[in-house]
Order: C-alpha cells, then sequence, then structure tokens
C-alpha cells in the first residue's frame, strides 16, 4: 500500500476486518437454508412457515440499514458497528436457543438487525479513510467477498446440517459474530474524523430522502434490483424443500445448487464485463432480464413435460442467476449515479428496496409452497415480468424527467 500521511495513517482499517464485516450478513443468510426442511420437522411446523424465518430477517435487515448510515455519521462508524455486532451475537443466541418456530422468527429479525450493519460501515469507513485512488481496488476486493459469501453459505450449511444437525447452523454464527465483535475492538479504528452534529436532523432526512423518493428512475432501478434479489432469496429458500422434499435427495446435495449459483453469478459478471464498454446501462439490464425470462421459459417448459430432476432444476438457476448478474451492478450504477452528493442515503434506500421487495417475494413463495417446483416458477415469472415493465417505463416514459436529480 502506497504511504500515507500521518492524518490518514490513524484511521486506515485493515482490509481483512472490512472483509469480514462485509461478508458475515450475506454469509449468515444462506447459511443455515440448507437446514430449512430439518427444521420443519424438528420443530413440526409447515415447510411455509419455516420459510417465514427468511421473511423476518430480510424486513429487519431493510428497515435497519435505513438508521445505521445516519447514526455512524452523527456517533461514529466504530460505537454503531460494535452495536450491530452485540445484535448479531444476541439474535444468533436466541437462534441457537430456539425450541419454537416463533423464537426462530424473532431470532432472526435480531439477527438481522446486526448483520446488515457491517456492509453500510465498511462501505462508509473507506470512503472515510482510504485515498481516493485506492478506493475503486478496496472496494473491488469488498464487494467480491460479499458476492462470494451467499455461496459459500449453502455449502457450509449442508455440511454441518448433514453432520450435526440445524442447531449447529446457529453455533457457527455465535462463534463468528463474537469474533467479529473482538476483531472490531481491537482491529477496527474510527474513521469518522468529522462527526455530523445534523445528521439525525429530521429535516435533513427527509429533504434527502424526499429527493430520491420523487426521483422515478431511482424508485425505478431500485425495484429492478429488487425483483432480483427477491428471486435470488426465493430460490434460496425454495430450493431445500425441493432437493430434499420433492427429490428425495441428501441436503448435502443443496451444496450443489449453492455452487450453480455461485457458477452462474461468475459467468454472467464474465459476459457483463465484456460488453460493458460496449453498451448502455439499459441495454445491458434488458439482456439480464432476456436471460432471466429464459430461464423461466425453460424451468416451465421441464415441470409441463413432469421432468423434474436436480439437473434441470440446477440449469434453469444457473441461466437465471447468469441475467441478475447482469442487472445488480448496473442497477446500483444507474440509481446512484445522479445523487453524489447523497450517496451514503441514497445506498441505505437501494437496500431499502432490495430486502424489502425479497421480504415480499419469500411471502409469495410461503403462500405458494405446494411441494412441487410450482411455486418457483411463479416467483421467477412473476419478478421477471415486472423487470421488465419497469424498464419499459424507465426508458419510454420517466428519462428525462430526473434532470433536477442531477444537480
Amino acid at each position: 500500500m502506497p504511504k500515507l500521511n500521518s492524518t490518514q495513517a490513524g484511521a486506515i482499517p485493515p482490509l481483512f476486518i472490512l472483509i469480514f464485516m462485509v461478508s458475515i450478513g450475506p454469509f449468515g443468510d444462506t447459511e443455515y437454508t440448507p437446514s430449512l426442511p430439518s427444521i420443519a420437522q424438528d420443530l413440526k411446523v409447515t415447510y411455509s412457515m419455516v420459510q417465514w424465518t427468511m421473511t423476518s430477517y430480510l424486513i429487519g435487515y431493510a428497515i435497519s440499514q435505513l438508521a445505521y448510515g445516519p447514526l455512524s455519521d452523527r456517533f461514529g462508524r466504530k460505537p454503531i458497528m460494535l452495536f450491530g455486532g452485540l445484535a448479531f451475537i444476541l439474535g444468533s443466541i436466541v437462534c441457537y436457543a430456539s425450541n419454537d418456530i416463533y423464537m426462530l422468527i424473532a431470532g432472526r429479525f435480531m439477527q438481522s438487525v446486526g448483520s446488515c450493519c457491517g456492509g453500510i460501515i465498511s462501505n462508509a469507513a473507506v470512503r472515510d479513510a482510504y485515498p481516493e485512488h485506492l478506493r475503486v481496488k478496496t472496494y473491488a476486493r469488498i464487494n467480491g467477498a460479499f458476492a462470494i459469501a451467499p455461496g459459500i453459505g449453502p455449502i457450509v450449511g449442508s455440511f454441518i446440517d448433514h453432520t450435526y444437525g440445524w442447531h449447529a447452523n446457529f453455533l457457527l454464527l455465535i462463534i463468528l459474530s463474537v469474533l467479529l465483535f473482538i476483531g472490531v475492538i481491537f482491529f477496527f479504528p474510527e474513521t469518522n474524523l468529522k462527526p455530523q452534529k445534523n445528521a439525525l436532523s429530521i429535516t435533513v432526512l427527509w429533504k434527502h430522502y424526499k429527493k430520491l423518493l420523487t426521483s422515478p428512475l431511482f424508485i425505478g432501478y431500485s425495484c429492478i434490483q429488487g425483483f432480483c434479489i427477491g428471486i435470488v432469496y426465493a430460490s434460496l429458500i425454495e430450493a431445500p424443500a425441493l432437493v430434499v422434499n420433492t427429490l428425495h435427495l441428501s441436503s448435502n446435495v443443496i451444496s450443489i445448487i449453492a455452487l450453480g449459483v455461485t457458477f452462474g453469478f461468475i459467468l454472467g459478471s464474465l459476459f457483463c464485463n465484456i460488453l460493458v464498454k460496449k453498451l448502455k446501462l439499459d441495454a445491458l439490464i434488458l439482456i439480464g432480464l432476456c436471460i432471466m425470462m429464459f430461464a423461466c421459459t425453460i424451468l416451465f417448459v421441464f415441470k409441463s413435460v413432469n421432468i423434474i430432476s436436480l439437473a434441470t432444476l440446477l440449469v434453469p438457476i444457473i441461466i437465471m442467476f447468469t441475467g441478475i448478474a447482469f442487472i445488480v451492478p448496473n442497477t446500483t450504477n444507474a440509481a446512484l449515479q445522479p445523487f453524489p452528493q447523497i450517496v451514503g442515503q441514497a445506498s441505505a434506500l437501494l437496500g431499502f428496496f432490495q430486502m424489502g421487495i425479497a421480504a415480499l417475494s419469500t411471502v409469495f413463495i410461503s403462500l405458494w409452497h405446494d411441494g412441487t417446483v410450482a411455486a418457483l416458477i411463479k416467483d421467477y415469472i412473476l419478478f421477471t415480468f415486472l423487470g421488465f415493465v419497469v424498464l419499459w417505463l424507465n426508458v419510454f416514459i420517466f428519462k428525462g424527467s430526473d434532470s433536477k436529480a442531477k444537480q
């Protein structure tokens, strides 16, 4: 790393703690999903009921991140990160001790309040402490960990569930959250050297959020991204039931689905990086949606001819996530680009749409769950179609109406 001046050097957090902070949340999102069938059986509830543990998590995640940005601007990054770490520890303990589905749902909500903190604080810390010429490389490394963590989660979780049972997955999260808390104490310096006294002012907050909420393009791109994230979480909570209850395979097989998801993301990212210099953002988003609709079509055909196997489930999922990899980075860029002065709040609101729509998606998948692949097909088609509709509105109706926001 290039030499930094003395004022910067004292506030530079090491890369490993930033990666740990940003990746533990998405890892915890997915690590327990292979245990969903086991939880339903052990707690004597329906699989649809167990899926509400993900819904409560996403609701807490969506709401909490709106608060962490302004709170860390006012009180500093480190104390807010310690609060988030403590909430994650307590939520994980409640989940581990759960012998009732409602206790588990509440524990997952507590987990989400803590786990969403790491991504927001790490991004803010990089903006605070790293010199401009190092930020892009640092963000790339952090975002790489953020992208890989959800794929690793089910692989680790399926092994633990198969070997030690579902409670052990939450024991692992207790250990990781305690290590994170200790790591933040000793290795994460305060990077917000100039706290903003008016950061929690209702007037200031409302002024900024009003600017975002009255931007049709921001809302549109945020929704398109939310539809994709909704499909991600619908896949993660429905796949274990399809593998274990429908295909009657071992929970270890869920790790194959997770590897397929990761492969799809990597494949889509590679193709997107090739095309990003040749095509505009909207064209790349359209390509992603077309790939997603192709996945919907393949899965629908397999269901129609009654050919459902691990391969016929895995192939459409890989294609679906290839399309999603086109959309997520480009909708993020399109949504945040017009708001350089309030990018922190814009990022928080974008995250709110992500997780809020994802929570809605898990509600639908729970209501539609019937032990077949039909629920996943409905979810895929609904949210892909809505993506096409909103993109059409953005391109042909709302373009130009946001000119005032680009100031």
